[in-house]
């Protein structure tokens, strides 16, 4: 019964979606409920939510499941799926129901894990980590799952943003990797000069957009106020606005009309040699393994006139936790030590790509040379910066993101973005 309630809620919640805001849903981004086994003896069933519903993570989910339910007869699984975008418009009211799942992925953040700890939708799983040292002692980034000392979410894999370009391209003008940002936009006139499309970037989803003014914020901003801002947002120093400014720097070297594309499509367009260059995360890199042409990734470059970091990333852990109204949290928690184990976590990487949180899973065997530089990159900085579609306010982050998509096709000003901001940030208590 509890399940059945569960997938009805998905369903209305998919069909509010599509009323609402004009989303159809398709073969792959539609919400899916499956089980990798058709055992139905099984003693107790959990409920697994997570946002990956196409492959190779499809694959991967299953046979994960799959295995554990093999060596674990007594426990069914059955899991819920919706792409990116959609499951961030449905986690926080499904997770606000009656009958939440048991497990459920979540980003770090104000604007999801913070909010699920915060309004005590999320299990203290504290005594977990305590009982067995053997695993938890294995798992990096768990911090950012915090909350006073307690535990209330299992990191997956690890990850960060740098900007992948292709080196075919960049031979046939002279070019370089750059370090500075005045080499940056150097750069991109020249391949602009050359008939190239310089930036490809998908900000339909405005995310894609707001991650390059994280980066941005994180150069011009000092680290002590961006952090302070995150924790209590302000939002007042001046350098915000020049950030702004940054970003409208970069708007004539995007393709066009970057806001009416997903991030999905742009990759595609950038796989087939569309663009010099496209910001992405590290854990995108597999994507390329079977382009055509040589490809190479930079850092987010350094500004001058910045009062931030120089060397910092940006990006943040992702995980799951257990719902505090899961029936079965001893349930929950097995399979989450069982997806977190080391054989899953160099599986997760070997066959998805993605940094696994457990300690050691990125290696030779699992990961490619470049794989292993990015992984060991996030591993080696000292500050990272959260996305600011996550790591603030809700209410802010909104004007902000939304600001960015107008700013990028010139009907907003930067003063005009940080004005809504400011409006916002003065209303959080």
């Amino acid at each position: 019964m509890k399940r059945l309630i569960f997938m009805l809620m998905l369903l209305f919640l998919t069909l509010i979606i599509a009323g609402c805001s004009g989303f159809a849903p398709n073969k792959e981004a539609s919400s899916d409920s499956t089980s990798a086994s058709s055992d139905t003896d099984a003693e107790t069933t959990i409920t697994f939510l997570h946002r990956w519903p196409n492959e190779p993570y499809k694959t991967y989910y299953n046979e994960v499941i799959a295995e554990f339910e093999e060596q674990n007869p007594d426990i069914n699984v059955e899991q819920t799926t919706a792409l990116n975008d959609q499951y961030k418009q449905k986690v926080n009211v499904i997770m606000g129901g009656d009958t939440p799942p048991d497990v459920f992925f979540t980003w770090v953040g104000k604007s999801f894990g913070d909010k699920f700890i915060n309004d005590d939708i999320a299990l203290d799983i504290s005594s977990y980590y305590e009982e067995d040292k053997e695993w938890s002692e294995n798992i990096m980034a768990q911090e950012p799952f915090m909350k006073d000392g307690k535990h209330y979410g299992v990191p997956l894999y690890t990850d960060s943003k740098v900007f992948y370009y292709n080196k075919n391209i960049f031979d046939q003008y002279g070019l370089e990797a750059p370090e500075t940002w005045d080499e940056f936009i150097s750069t991109l006139q020249t391949l602009k000069d050359n008939g190239e499309t310089p930036l490809m970037l998908g900000n339909k989803a405005p995310w894609a957009g707001s991650h390059y003014l994280t980066a941005v914020n994180q150069r011009m901003v000092s680290q002590e106020v961006v952090e302070q801002d995150y924790t209590t947002p302000e939002f007042t120093d001046p350098k915000y606005v020049e950030a702004l400014e940054k970003i409208e720097e970069l708007s004539p070297y995007f393709n066009d009309s970057p806001n009416s594309v997903g991030h999905e499509e742009a990759r595609n367009f950038f796989l087939n040699e569309a663009a010099g260059i496209m910001f992405m995360e590290t854990f995108e890199a597999p994507y390329l393994e079977e382009a055509s042409f040589e490809w190479g990734t930079f850092n987010f470059p350094s500004i001058t006139e910045g009062e931030g970091s120089d060397s910092g990333i940006i990006g943040a852990p992702e995980g799951f936790m257990v719902s505090k109204k899961s029936e079965n949290p001893d349930a929950a928690m097995k399979f989450l030590k069982f997806l977190t184990s080391q054989p899953m976590g160099e599986k997760l990487m070997k066959e998805v790509g993605m940094p696994s949180s457990v300690i050691g899973a990125v290696n030779e065997d699992t990961a490619s040379e470049k794989e292993i530089e990015l992984t060991n990159m996030i591993a080696e900085k000292e500050y990272i910066l959260n996305w600011i579609d996550q790591g603030i306010e809700t209410t802010v982050s909104k004007p902000y993101m939304d600001g960015v998509q107008m700013l990028i096709s010139g009907s907003k000003t930067p003063e005009e973005i940080m004005e809504q901001v400011l409006a916002e940030a003065e209303k959080v208590e």
